[in-house]
């Protein structure tokens, strides 16, 4: 199942390197952050969703 953050990315037109690039996180942990194997910090969620609000 896609998480909301994958979701959100995807509609915004993002490559997850994009996203974590934005959002100042590695891929890896993006890509755990979406799979659900990692839970984000309250802080390193606020910097994705604010990332996923800017346009590119």
């Amino acid at each position: 199942m896609t998480s909301e953050i994958a979701e959100k990315r995807i509609r915004a037109g993002l490559s997850q390197q994009k996203l974590a690039a934005l959002a100042h996180v590695s891929q890896p942990n993006l890509s755990a952050y979406e799979s659900g194997k990692r839970i984000p910090r309250p802080e390193t969620l606020d910097r994705i969703m604010k990332a996923l609000r800017r346009r590119p």
